[in-house]
């Protein structure tokens, strides 16, 4: 007869190797936990977010030398660029402010 409990002690202790050897890595790193590491992965990855999408909205602000509320404002006025072109690139900025917005939340919550 077969011990069916056999298989999954030994995925079990190969699972708490791995972890093992991934807690002593981090922490080699210089962090103390891996919600240390995951926290500041996050923030990484999240500032980086942030720069493109900054620089997205400083595209914009540059090509039409308007923020983006004054570009709303002014948009039948602005005759040096077509109205599809002033459409797409208002999703497009729009868009990019919100999710700029998003992510600086994000990195306000994680430093809570």
């Amino acid at each position: 007869m077969t011990n069916l409990g056999q298989p999954n002690r030994i995925i079990m202790a190969t699972k708490t190797a791995n972890t093992d050897t991934l807690t002593q890595t981090i922490q080699g790193l210089g962090y103390a936990s891996l919600v240390d590491f995951a926290r500041e992965q996050a923030r990484s990855i999240l500032l980086q977010k942030i720069a493109y999408n900054q620089g997205r909205i400083d595209f914009f602000e540059q090509k039409y030398g308007l923020t983006f509320t004054q570009f709303c404002e002014q948009f039948e006025q602005i005759k040096s660029h077509s109205t599809l072109e002033k459409e797409d690139d208002s999703l497009i900025w729009e868009t990019s402010i919100d999710v700029l917005h998003a992510y600086q939340n994000d990195v306000l919550s994680l430093n809570q």
